[in-house]
C-alpha cells in the first residue's frame, strides 16, 4: 500500500512540476490533477491516495483562508446575500435542466438525474443521493466529471483577465508563522475539523479550520502584517487534493459508462457557460471585480475556486461566502424538497398499488 501511495505522489508531483515548468495556473493542483486523471485512463495501475490526503489539504486551505479574514469581510458578506441567493438560484435552475436532459434522454430515474447535475458538494449530493434510491455510480461519474472540468478550465478563464497576482506574490505580504506556530495551527485546524465532522457540518475539513483560524486572526495583532502559511504546506495541499480528485475515476467505469461520460462532460462544459453568463451580469450590474464574480458563480468546489481565488488576484473569501453559500442552500433547502417530493410520489405510488388491488 505505502509503495502505491508513494508512487502517486511522485507520479503527481511530477505532473505540478511540468504545470509549474509551463508556467501554469494553479500548476500543483492542476498538474497532479490533469497527471492522475490521464495515467488512470491509460490504464496506468498502482494508483492510490487514502481519505486523508483530502483532507489535510482541505484544513490548509481552512487555514490559509481563515487567517486573510478582517472584520470589514462580514459587512462585505452581508451585502452580497441578495446575489448570492440569486446566483445559488439560477445556478440550480441550469442544473435541474441538466437534470431533465439526462431523464428524459437517458431514462434515467429522477432522483439520480436530479442530484447527478445539482452542483452542491460532491460528497453531499452523493450521499443524499443514495440515501434516496439514486444511482451511486452515475451520480459519482456526473460530480468527478463536474469538479474536473470546472477546476480545469476556471483558472485558465481567470488568467485571461487583468489584474492577476501569484498566490505566493499574495501571501508574502504578510508575517510567515514560524515552525511551533504553523504545528499549532495544523494540529488545532485538525481537531476542530474532526469536531466539525461530526456535527455534519458541510465541508468540515475546509470550514472548521477557516473559522478557527479566522477567529485566531481577529483576536491577535500582528504587527508584521497578517500572518501566512509556508508556500510549500499551501503547494502541498493543492498537490493533495489534485490527486484526491483525480482517483476518483475508474478506467473500468469508462467502458461500463461511456454514454453517461460524454453526457456529463457537455453538461458539465455547458453549466460552465451558463455560470460564466451569469458571472459577466453580475460584474456589470453589481459591479464586483469580474475575476471574483467568475469564481464565485464558478459550480466547483469550495476549496478549489478559493486557491484559484488566491492564485489570480480575486477576493478569496467573497468567493468562499458565495460557494459556500450555494453548497449550503442546496444541501438544507433543496435536499428537502427534494425529499418531499420523494416521499409524496412514493406515497402516491402505494395509493395507486392499493387501488388497484381493491379494484
Amino acid at each position: 500500500m505505502q509503495s502505491r501511495i508513494f508512487f502517486t505522489l511522485l507520479l503527481a508531483c511530477a505532473g505540478g512540476g511540468l504545470f509549474a515548468w509551463v508556467h501554469s495556473p494553479l500548476p500543483w493542483l492542476l498538474g497532479p490533477l490533469v497527471t492522475i486523471v490521464a495515467a488512470v485512463f491509460l490504464g496506468v495501475t498502482g494508483l492510490q491516495a487514502p481519505a486523508w490526503f483530502r483532507k489535510a489539504g482541505l484544513i490548509v486551505v481552512g487555514i490559509t483562508l481563515g487567517l486573510r479574514i478582517t472584520p470589514q469581510i462580514w459587512q462585505t458578506m452581508s451585502d452580497h446575500l441578495g446575489l448570492m441567493l440569486l446566483a445559488t438560484i439560477v445556478t440550480v435552475c441550469f442544473g435541474m435542466l441538466n437534470a431533465w436532459i439526462l431523464h428524459k434522454w437517458r431514462n434515467v430515474d429522477l432522483v439520480t438525474s436530479l442530484f447527478s447535475n445539482i452542483p452542491g458538494g460532491l460528497s453531499e449530493m452523493v450521499t443524499i443521493g443514495q440515501n434516496l434510491g439514486g444511482n451511486l455510480q452515475i451520480i459519482s461519474i456526473f460530480h468527478s466529471i463536474r469538479v474536473v472540468i470546472i477546476v480545469c478550465v476556471t483558472p485558465y478563464v481567470a488568467t485571461l483577465l487583468p489584474h492577476q497576482m501569484t498566490a505566493a506574490a499574495i501571501l508574502s505580504g504578510g508575517h510567515l508563522l514560524g515552525a511551533v506556530e504553523t504545528v499549532s495551527l495544523l494540529a488545532g485546524g485538525a481537531l476542530i475539523a474532526l469536531v466539525a465532522s461530526r456535527l455534519r457540518i458541510p465541508a468540515p475539513f475546509l470550514l472548521g479550520p477557516l473559522l478557527m483560524a479566522a477567529v485566531l486572526s481577529a483576536s491577535v495583532s500582528f504587527a508584521e502584517g497578517p500572518p501566512v502559511l509556508a508556500d510549500f504546506l499551501v503547494k502541498g495541499a493543492q498537490v493533495l487534493i489534485g490527486i484526491s480528485i483525480g482517483v476518483e475515476f475508474k478506467r473500468e467505469d469508462l467502458g461500463k459508462h461511456r454514454p453517461f461520460f460524454l453526457l456529463g462532460l457537455v453538461q458539465s462544459l455547458f453549466l460552465f457557460g451558463m455560470s460564466l453568463s451569469l458571472a459577466l451580469l453580475l460584474s456589470y450590474a453589481a459591479d464586483m471585480e469580474r475575476i471574483t464574480s467568475i469564481l464565485s458563480t464558478a459550480p466547483g468546489g469550495i476549496a478549489e475556486m478559493s486557491l484559484t481565488a488566491l492564485a489570480t488576484g480575486a477576493d478569496p473569501l467573497l468567493v468562499t461566502a458565495f460557494q459556500l453559500f450555494r453548497v449550503l442552500f442546496i444541501v438544507t433547502v433543496f435536499s428537502f424538497l427534494i425529499r418531499a417530493y420523494v416521499k409524496k410520489a412514493a406515497a402516491r405510488v402505494r395509493q395507486l398499488e392499493t387501488d388497484h388491488e381493491v379494484s
